[in-house]
């Protein structure tokens, strides 16, 4: 008799448990496309998410010492803690490591570290203790599949019966967790074809019925041709070889219009981020450029706390304001407003990254509007409310707010 692959057996287990599950839908507060406009992600049954946290480190899975069972001591709890405490929201891990990727020949989940052993449950229960403290805490699981140039299953443009079985395994087992975004592949071209990719986004929408974000990475660029109207793919994780803060957001602002509504954004990779005042500018710089902000070589073990803290910051004053129904106008910039994110006649976020003199904002529509400040690297805010002319206005930044400075403008119902 013909021994029947471990796979096989989870595929018919994923088949049978999605049936099951036909019925499921995101959970609330889970973190789902924004059915009204794909640019954004939001909570389901909330308001806007926004995505703002560290961009690694690409090996927490397995991060410490391999113990018989497979599974890690390491500082995986440590790191959730601390990120915790920050308000920063994102942990870039991958799932496959070997095969071609990063990582040594153990770092995968599979018995014996080989696919045709089938999954190490020891494994994916550890993986899903960690899961859980992230989840609890508001930290989204950025969960790619597949490390560059990691490839198992040598099939070409196809997914094989193996791999389906693995994706669906990887679904039902952790699709339950609220802050979630599935990865296809990290710089997916060293190894897979645009059509390879297509067909593994559609295997885990397929198999996801809670419908749970789905993007993929790419190389460096700004280009989304190959994917922008692909309906399985909700993200663009991008790779953006530019280290100057303003060329980061002219490059995110240029993406966002190419964009066109179809997907969201993510600046997923951008070399030389740096430390204190750069990576807080940069991450500023790339938010009001309409994209969500994850830093590149973050590993959080090693991150002043400070960093994590600006980003946090960044994250809580973006789901306080209407962002989702905005994009970038810089056009509309006056004084010493370098960036605007604008809802022209209904709501504004202007930022600032230097001086002491007025933010300005053109075309302001007559109204009632609540003001509210940000001070981006002390935390200190102000709010005020008065009625405005239609027209350009200049705002004077109140006495406790310094040179770079973040200013909600939402006018108030009649």
């Amino acid at each position: 008799m013909s021994r029947v692959s471990p796979l096989f057996w989870s595929l018919c287990m994923s088949t049978l448990l999605l049936a099951c599950s036909a019925f499921a839908a995101p959970r609330s507060g889970q973190v789902i496309v924004d059915p009204d406009n794909p640019s954004w992600l939001k909570y389901h049954d909330g308001g806007p998410y926004f995505l703002a946290g560290p961009g690694d480190p690409e090996g927490f899975l397995y991060r410490g010492r391999l113990n018989e069972d497979g599974t890690r001591k390491g500082d995986q709890r440590k790191l959730i803690r601390k990120l915790a405490r920050s308000g920063a929201n994102s942990i870039y891990l991958m799932a496959i490591r070997s095969h071609g990727g990063d990582g040594d020949s153990t770092e995968n989940p599979f018995r014996g570290h080989r696919p045709e052993n089938g999954l190490n449950r020891k494994v994916l229960r550890q993986w899903n203790k960690w899961f859980k403290r992230m989840d609890r805490h508001g930290i989204t699981i950025f969960f790619i599949f597949y490390d560059d140039g990691t490839e198992p299953w040598r099939t070409g443009d196809s997914v094989g019966p193996e791999e389906r079985a693995f994706i669906r395994a990887m679904v039902d087992e952790f699709g339950h967790h609220r802050h979630l975004i599935w990865v296809v592949a990290e710089e997916y071209q060293e190894r897979f074809s645009p059509l390879r990719v297509s067909r593994i986004a559609a295997e885990i929408k397929a198999a996801d019925s809670r419908r749970h974000p789905v993007a993929v990475h790419k190389l460096n660029g700004l280009k989304f041709d190959e994917f922008a109207n692909d309906p399985n793919l909700d993200q663009f994780a991008i790779q953006f070889h530019a280290r100057d803060p303003e060329d980061q957001h002219n490059g995110m602002s240029l993406a966002f219009k190419e964009a066109g509504g179809r997907y969201n954004l993510n600046m997923a990779e951008a070399p030389d981020w740096g430390s204190g005042e750069i990576a807080r500018k940069k991450a500023w710089a790339v938010a009001m450029g309409g994209a969500y902000v994850m830093a590149f070589e973050m590993d959080i073990a090693t991150t002043p706390a400070q960093d994590l803290r600006d980003l946090g910051r960044l994250r809580r004053f973006m789901e306080s304001t209407e962002f989702n129904t905005m994009e970038p106008r810089d056009e509309l910039a006056r004084d010493e407003t370098l960036y605007l994110l604008a809802n022209p006649g209904s709501s504004y976020i202007a930022y600032a990254d230097r001086g002491d003199g007025p933010l300005g904002v053109a075309d302001v529509h007559r109204g009632e509007y609540e003001f509210r400040w940000l001070d981006t690297v002390s935390g200190e805010k102000v709010s005020e409310s008065r009625s405005l002319a239609a027209g350009a206005h200049s705002f004077e930044r109140p006495s406790t707010i310094g040179a770079e400075a973040a200013l909600y403008l939402v006018r108030l119902a009649d």
